[in-house]
């Protein structure tokens, strides 16, 4: 089974990437991972005037060691730092050092970049850590949206001044979210014993930041400063971080590989295997080892929305159905995601009563992310199933909206238009597409 590859056209001013030419990204979504780092980002900005809420973190799937920052507050994280870092507190501690760039306005901003990232540079979604959904035809992949950012070449960098004070502000935020900051130079150091033939000279942490042993004196400094901030471990944080490392490992690494890195018995290690099997084709095995980890924690969402993923792959709807309601019953929080993959599952029985249920699942997605153009797609799809065909077009024109597709959006939108009941939500968010898109339509055409 080819693994997913979710793309990101990404040419955009990076502060910590020296990029010289258009460069592709490939950006994923889990929503494990995404709570986490979630949690994580609210713990160290507890003290700050900064809402953890208006922190966007994107993370990309490359065995490159990097993180960095771009204008407005945007965090991209490779998920092979994840997998690199020893200890939750490693990761945090790089969070923390993108954060102090935010809060000390070290981003070079123009409104350009703004535009773009506010404006085109969408969701691109895996669905959790997944392969392809059978049926979906949206460029071949399940929940994936290509955003295309304006190209430009030009660059800043960060000076020594700036990542001396971001290190130093890393440790004070670090030791204010009672998370032992000695672990920023801990993750420097453990930077050192990475096989630098691995790396990209040009890309990797090393080369777009400051050397370390340089950092790590910053960071001494720091930390005389703060008397206290020797903070025992969270156990339970650093438990869930060692299944999300797994799950990584898993889906970003051989299936030879993993099976050579987690090779005992434990909780991690059936979690890494139990994706690299799935991934790998290994189904039966895979669900074997799920249903091991379900026996011995039942209330894990991740673990069941995985397996009915796997159900859904072999169309055994009703099974998969099951196990992503039970998933979304142990989610401790509504998710877009989770709502989107559901609505799928009951769309692809083709069944009425369930194809209805659908629509509703897929419009709570989409409340809760409007950006989310596969729950469009998705409901377009059920929409045109029910024989609604004019609300099928009022969603294509969001979809495409959405895209970036400007023609198409403003094609289904007239069409929509002429049929959808007026007064309604959905006509006024028509009317408003064609008031947009009129004017733009207009002048590409001539």
């Amino acid at each position: 089974m080819n693994r997913v590859k979710a793309l990101f056209l990404l040419n955009i001013i990076i502060l910590f990437t020296i990029i010289s030419s258009a460069k592709t990204l490939e950006i994923i979504r889990d929503t494990e991972l995404e709570q986490f780092t979630d949690e994580i980002v609210k713990i160290l900005l507890a003290d700050s005037a900064i809402e953890a809420e208006d922190i966007n973190v994107y993370f990309i799937n490359s065995n490159q060691v990097n993180a960095f920052v771009t204008g407005g507050k945007n965090i991209f994280i490779n998920t092979e730092l994840i997998i690199k870092a020893k200890d939750y507190r490693e990761y945090a501690a790089v969070i923390a050092h993108e954060l102090a760039h935010i809060l000390g306005g070290h981003i070079f901003r123009t409104s350009e970049e703004l535009a773009n990232i506010s404006n085109k540079a969408m969701p691109i979604y895996l669905l959790g850590i997944i392969g392809l959904i059978s049926g979906a035809s949206d460029a071949g992949f399940a929940g994936v949206m290509v955003g295309q950012a304006a190209v430009s070449d030009t660059f800043t960098f960060y000076s020594r001044t700036q990542e001396a004070a971001a290190d130093q502000k890393a440790v004070s935020i670090l030791c204010n979210g009672m998370i032992d900051a000695s672990y920023l130079s801990s993750f420097l150091e453990n930077l050192e014993t990475i096989d630098s033939n691995i790396q990209s000279k040009s890309e990797n942490y090393r080369s777009t930041h400051p050397l370390p042993q340089d950092r790590i004196s910053w960071i001494q400094l720091a930390l005389r400063n703060n008397e206290k901030c020797d903070y025992k471990i969270d156990k339970e944080l650093e438990k869930r971080f060692n299944l999300i490392k797994a799950k990584l490992f898993g889906f970003t690494h051989s299936n030879e590989e993993t099976k050579a890195v987690y090779s005992l018995n434990n909780n991690q290690d059936l979690y890494a295997n139990a994706v690299s099997s799935y991934l790998n084709g290994e189904h039966e095995q895979s669900t074997q080892k799920l249903n091991k980890l379900i026996k011995v924690n039942n209330e894990n969402p991740f673990f069941k929305e995985l397996i009915a993923e796997i159900y859904f792959v072999n169309q055994k709807y009703d099974e998969a159905i099951s196990f992503q309601t039970a998933a979304i019953n142990n989610l401790n929080a509504e998710n877009d995601l989770y709502m989107m993959m559901l609505g799928n599952y009951l769309l692809s029985t083709e069944d009425a009563e369930k194809v209805n249920e659908s629509i509703y699942y897929l419009k709570k997605s989409l409340h809760l992310n409007a950006k989310n153009s596969y729950s469009w797609y998705l409901l377009a799809k059920a929409y045109a199933f029910m024989g609604d065909i004019s609300f099928a077009n009022y969603a294509t024109a969001e979809r495409y909206f959405l895209i970036g597709e400007r023609r198409l959006s403003y094609d289904f939108a007239l069409k929509a238009i002429e049929e959808i009941k007026k007064n309604t939500p959905e006509w006024y968010r028509t009317y408003d597409l064609i008031e947009i898109l009129k004017k733009e339509v207009s002048t590409n055409t001539n």
